[in-house]
């Protein structure tokens, strides 16, 4: 594993800095104590000089890590901004994935290089800390390595990959360019459960060489692990597989539970039970607190409504590759086209629905109205998209995720 997970007295010290960061001056004692409380439901990892807790949070001390404590503040101060904000760069992949959210959009227009920086300094402006890299296939794009260095280092730059075609000097070249968190698409301890699942031959290997080429690098890896509901009724197989992720020396693992989006809308049984989120809930706490095993971003665990809740269109934002403004990867509705209305006004269309952060994940919540419109046509257009918002809400008044209530939540003016 690269880098060093502390714990004890050493951890205690690096929480103490981070919580003299000039952002939180203005906060009282309860914040502080919610931001503290939800630092811990990850590990911290020293890496280069740079201590990383996760790879939905930037790296301290980093310029990145300023504006990202500088957005908590805002959007809880009632001021929203996407703090993530994920890029498709294409739509082209050489898999079949049985979950895929994205097989059913266009696979051409791409956004050029120019829209893609301009894009990113749009939402730099508006306030974005962490800039994923998604697709498709990113690693599909010659130009990869360009838009990773247009993000940082105002934005830390996430790379959502297969690792179909990575190179050891492609590697290099993506850390040179700014790259810091790889995160690598890997669903079992078995080649073939794992290529099975992904459409393609081989894909297993392919996953594995990458992680080995980014961990050359001495870069913060990640797997993007996403089991089927299945394999999460035998926490055994989930075990062997996260046991698995602790031999490959991971340093972290988003555990992303299937969402009824794209080829999985159709699927309700994959939407995880009450007692398979109790698995996930295991598996969150178990791994934190036991050395040696990758750090756990449980989709399940964070945005529960204990925790953060949905963030969709609230304090994340997914632009595809068409240029669409989607509240969130999962979210077959878009309010604007990049291409079409100037990006910040579209987002502002956009937080205008999503006001507060939602108590359930928006994706699963609106798939049954999304579905029944029976579109040839991803995302469904504004029109649509504000009929879907109007007829299922995305939150809440009286439902807040604990952890705004502790941080005083202020909720926008409209």
């Amino acid at each position: 594993m690269n880098g060093t997970q502390l714990y004890g007295l050493r951890r205690m010290a690096v929480t103490l800095r981070t919580s003299r960061h000039p952002a939180l001056k203005g906060l009282r004692l309860k914040q502080k104590l919610a931001l503290n409380q939800v630092s811990k439901q990850s590990k911290l990892t020293r890496l280069g000089g740079l201590y990383y807790s996760n790879t939905f949070t930037p790296p301290f001390p980093s310029r990145a890590y300023d504006r990202y404590l500088e957005g908590v503040v805002s959007i809880c101060s009632g001021r929203p901004l996407p703090i993530i904000t994920n890029f498709a760069l294409t739509a082209k992949c050489p898999c079949d994935c049985w979950h895929c959210s994205f097989s059913s959009r266009v696979k051409k227009d791409e956004l050029s290089l120019a829209e893609l920086k301009r894009a990113i300094a749009e939402v730099q402006e508006l306030g974005t800390s962490v800039i994923g890299f998604t697709g498709g296939e990113p690693l599909l794009r010659d130009d990869l390595e360009e838009a990773i260095a247009a993000a940082a280092p105002l934005s830390a730059p996430l790379l959502f990959t297969t690792g179909f075609g990575l190179t050891a000097a492609r590697a290099r070249a993506l850390k040179e360019a700014g790259l810091l968190m790889p995160v690598v698409s890997l669903d079992h301890y078995r080649a073939e459960v794992h290529d099975r699942g992904r459409g393609r031959r081989g894909m297993f290997d392919t996953a594995l060489k990458a992680i080995a080429l980014f961990q050359e690098e001495g870069l913060y890896v990640s797997v993007s692990f996403v089991p089927e509901r299945t394999m999460v009724d035998q926490p055994e197989e989930m075990w062997r597989t996260i046991e698995f992720f602790k031999e490959l020396g991971v340093n972290d693992m988003r555990l992303t539970s299937p969402i009824l989006s794209g080829r999985l809308a159709a699927r309700p049984e994959e939407k995880l039970t009450p007692a398979n989120v109790r698995t996930i809930y295991d598996i969150q706490r178990r791994c934190t607190a036991s050395p040696g095993y990758p750090g756990v971003f449980a989709y399940d665990f964070f945005e529960s409504e204990q925790l953060y809740g949905c963030g969709a269109g609230f304090n994340y934002l997914f632009i595809d590759a068409e240029g669409n403004l989607c509240p969130c990867d999962f979210t077959m509705i878009s309010f604007g086209n990049l291409r079409e209305r100037p990006l910040a006004q579209v987002w502002a269309n956009t937080w205008r629905r999503f006001a507060q952060p939602g108590h359930l994940c928006y994706a699963n919540l609106i798939n049954d109205n999304v579905a029944a419109r029976k579109s040839k046509v991803w995302p469904l257009g504004p029109a649509q998209a504000e009929e879907v918002h109007e007829q299922c809400p995305s939150f809440d008044p009286e439902r807040l995720p604990r952890f705004y209530r502790k941080m005083s939540f202020i909720p926008p003016t409209i």
